[in-house]
């Protein structure tokens, strides 16, 4: 996937969270743009409400990601009566 692409995906993750696989068998979903930073060779993801990745940042370098997922919008709870 080029660079370009995956700043889309990821600038859209709000409508449709992307999920983003790594060749270790690690995946990172992302369902903000604001957790995201698409930067010429890596992926920089910042964990923050919703997005805890066990550390504070990951690096995703493009040599080491497997795949990208686009991910259905979760649905919106219903409200209790």
């Amino acid at each position: 996937m080029k660079q370009n692409e995956l700043r889309e995906l990821i600038h859209k993750s709000i409508e449709r969270p992307v999920r983003i696989c790594m060749d270790d068998g690690k995946a990172y979903t992302v369902s903000h743009p604001d957790f995201a930073l698409v930067a010429p060779d890596a992926v920089l993801l910042v964990s923050g409400p919703g997005h805890a990745f066990g550390a504070s940042f990951v690096i995703c370098g493009f040599e080491h990601i497997s795949r990208v997922e686009v991910l259905e919008k979760p649905k919106a709870k219903a409200a209790k009566q």
